[in-house]
């Protein structure tokens, strides 16, 4: 109902509503057309580069976390500007930070892997994974045209849910630090999506990426941060694949930048705004 909405979408300073009190029975949105429509935010002008540069002009962002995080700059190199690749190298999936720069609107986005625990088949030094707090406590008082999202969980499924919740507290207390230096950073945690049917299900189930998905919600529930809840993103669209097809993570990309820049130029796409439930 009307009143179960309004107390799912609370706001806060970063513009949008954030998601931030679940009801299992309440859904944070829906899929028109192949494209994600909240009930929290207007997402329908965040599906075209025109808009997307808009809104990203003059800024630097950081995407820190797994290769799940990766695949949003992958995205938007697609639609934008070529890799910025690591030298001597034409594979770029071995390595831990990536980089893209679009000149014409004045905004860079880096990516960079989360330190181990990693379940992977390539091979990465730990100098080239350092652990997320580490690079937060690195970012300097940068102000509003400083935007961090973090995505962590998958690699950390096969092991005791005390470790992950020991790595968000660790995670918080950066996140902390950096807002209080430099209150102006906006800060956005990437819930996990869903994953293969396929996989271990005693180490890789989505069982254990609901529980860490509560844990997120729970660790970082009262700071300013967004959310971005790729996990009922993906069970709407029944993708279970750890990489969905780029027209899902079109839709993630789209609720992030809803949640940075809340006054889209165009609400075409069906799309509820929280405004209707206040």
């Amino acid at each position: 109902s009307a009143a179960d909405r309004k107390h799912l979408c609370l706001t806060n300073s970063l513009g949008c509503a954030l998601i931030l009190v679940r009801a299992p029975n309440i859904p944070s949105g829906y899929y028109w057309r192949n494209q994600w429509s909240s009930f929290c935010c207007q997402t329908g002008s965040f599906f075209t580069s025109e808009s997307i540069n808009s809104c990203l002009k003059g800024k630097t962002l950081y995407f820190m976390g797994d290769s799940t995080m990766r695949q949003w700059i992958e995205f938007m190199n697609k639609m934008f500007v070529n890799l910025q690749l690591p030298d001597k190298s034409k594979d770029y999936r071995g390595f831990s930070l990536l980089k893209i720069l679009n000149i014409k609107s004045n905004y860079t986005v880096y990516w960079r892997n989360h330190g181990h625990p990693r379940i992977t088949v390539s091979k990465i030094k730990l100098i080239e994974a350092p652990y997320i707090s580490r690079d937060l406590d690195a970012i300097g008082a940068e102000g509003e045209d400083t935007v961090v999202v973090i995505g962590v969980g998958q690699h950390f499924r096969a092991y005791p849910l005390e470790l992950f919740v020991r790595r968000l507290l660790s995670l918080r207390g950066a996140i902390q630090r950096l807002q209080a230096r430099s209150p102006g950073t906006r800060i956005f945690i990437k819930l996990e999506n869903t994953r293969e049917l396929s996989s271990e299900p005693e180490r890789f189930s989505d069982w254990h990426g609901h529980l860490q998905n509560l844990a997120q919600r729970k660790v970082f529930g009262d700071l300013e941060v967004g959310f971005v809840d790729a996990w009922e993103m993906t069970v709407a669209a029944n993708t279970f694949a750890i990489y969905p097809n780029p027209t899902f993570i079109a839709s993630e990309v789209a609720e992030f930048l809803s949640r940075l820049c809340p006054t889209p130029q165009d609400t075409s796409a069906r799309s509820v705004s929280c405004n209707k439930f206040s």
